[in-house]
């Protein structure tokens, strides 16, 4: 068959017209809708990376992953919509996840960054080293991939020991200046903290006293864990230089296991060696047994004081020097005043020695036994005198247990008193009386019209702790506070 030429140029126009018609009902069938997912912010893991998220391309179109900002980044397969995708700390980057179909390309972007690094110095930044010239050093240990080490920056005749560990020792020389430095790395990351100080002299430290060591009653020995503390690179060395029956378990370790007995009174010497320096400090340790031991802080004075009844009494005079000559004495020293003779014998002595003056303790006026009271402690009330006598078996038997030496440990001594402007004395003088045969101690009870004021009588001659009143202006006792059993 032959075509004329009207129906070739019929069949190619509605052919050319059928391949337009296809062409653009393609196109419009494509969609170039890019979603690249969510962002990620201040991520912080093991080595800085990141799941893409992309949603794929359709059918017949590219996708592809590119980094338009930042430094160090890499995607591991570029055209996966979920490619993993890693960083440096730090850094923060923009991606997009590009679309294209022959000539037409669209893009969608994100944004990733990583957290920085943060060097952290741990140990304490003070301007000398435990008066020392060596120091512990401590850093936040690497992670996710960092590196750490440690240098000296400025200073000469210093040392590191274990500089790329976290955990580190600086060694240097007394009285200089260093500055030292923390550093951490990734990649081509680099961040670091300074530390600068002056050494100091070797100076041992051994710890606070302890004088009231709590444990579990019983047997002895008891056991506590020594304080001492032992500078960077030096050696040390525990001796025990008072008290019987204590151990030093590991004499060469600062925080060794010491055992002793209660109511012991020890005195440790720690000795401390450093690159040919030498330094020593001392420090007292008591276990409570029978006795706690309470430090007063207005003057560094230590009391015995034992838990009777609910409460916890001084077992020992109270000794504060609270206006001294006006408001407390000492036995014999007060003015205008004499020592009581009896049948030509004085009542006791005048009490000179630190020794006897920390036993007998001070005479006081009853208004200054109420204002000077040390913090957390009061005057007991007659009641609880009573209440304390009665719990011990009441008559003689509480007397023997509460005098000096007795199962309590209150241990009351003798101590004597002051009466002002007495009639025992022809003169009207001040006088002492009765040191070492008897004595009064002031209760909280008085009678603020007639001046009354409850007392509690401890004599020598007579068999039982005995209860009474006198006016309190006229009179100098001792006295024993209480307080609450503390936790």
């Amino acid at each position: 068959m032959k075509w004329n030429r009207l129906e070739i140029n019929f069949w190619l126009v509605a052919g050319l017209f059928a391949l337009a018609s296809a062409c653009s009902q393609q196109d419009e069938g494509v969609n170039l809708n890019p979603n690249a997912g969510p962002s990620f912010e201040d991520i912080e893991n093991d080595q800085y990376w990141v799941k893409l998220a992309a949603v794929p391309a359709p059918a017949g179109v590219n996708g592809i992953w590119r980094i338009y900002n930042g430094e160090e980044g890499v995607l591991e397969n570029p055209t996966d919509p979920q490619s993993k995708f890693s960083g440096e700390p730090g850094e923060s980057y923009l991606l997009g996840w590009e679309m294209s179909s022959g000539q037409e390309v669209k893009v969608d972007e994100i944004s990733v960054s990583f957290k920085a690094l943060n060097p952290q110095m741990l140990h304490e930044q003070q301007d000398t080293t435990h008066h020392n010239f060596s120091v512990h050093l401590e850093a936040e240990a690497p992670k996710y991939g960092a590196e750490g080490y440690w240098e000296i920056i400025e200073g000469e005749g210093g040392r590191i020991e274990n500089e790329k560990e976290a955990l580190a020792s600086f060694i240097g020389e007394p009285q200089k200046a260093y500055t030292l430095r923390w550093n951490l790395t990734y990649g081509s990351k680099k961040v670091y903290q300074d530390w600068s100080f002056v050494t100091d002299e070797l100076q041992a430290q051994a710890g606070p006293d302890q004088l009231d060591i709590k444990t579990s009653r019983g047997a002895d020995p008891k056991f506590f864990t020594l304080e001492g503390f032992l500078p960077a690179g030096a050696q040390a060395k525990w001796e025990i230089i008072e008290g019987e029956g204590g151990r030093v378990v590991t004499d060469d370790n600062p925080n060794s296991l010491f055992s002793g007995k209660a109511d012991e009174n020890y005195k440790l010497k720690f000795d401390v060696m450093l690159e040919g320096h030498q330094s020593a400090d001392t420090v007292q340790l008591r276990f409570r047994g029978k006795w706690g031991v309470w430090e007063d802080p207005r003057d560094a004075q230590t009391y015995r004081f034992t838990e009777l009844n609910g409460l916890e009494w001084m077992a020992e005079n109270y000794n504060y020097a609270a206006y001294p000559g006006d408001s407390s004495f000492y036995y014999g020293f007060a003015h205008r005043s004499v020592i009581y003779e009896e049948n030509g014998e004085p009542h006791g002595y005048p009490v000179e020695t630190e020794e006897d003056r920390k036993k007998f303790g001070r005479l006081y006026r009853y208004e200054t036994v109420w204002s000077q009271a040390p913090e957390g402690w009061r005057l007991p009330t007659n009641e609880e005198w009573q209440e304390l006598v009665n719990s011990l078996g009441g008559g003689p038997y509480a007397k023997a247990s509460m005098v000096e030496g007795g199962a309590s440990g209150l241990d009351l001594i003798y101590a004597g008193e002051l009466n002002f402007n007495s009639g025992q004395d022809p003169a009207h003088r001040n006088v002492f009386m009765n040191l070492e045969r008897g004595t009064y101690y002031w209760t909280a009870d008085y009678n603020p019209y007639s001046g009354a004021t409850n007392l509690i009588q401890v004599l020598k001659s007579e068999a039982e702790i005995g209860f009474g009143a006198v006016p309190f202006f006229y009179f100098a006792y001792p006295v024993r506070y209480v307080r609450d059993i503390q936790p």
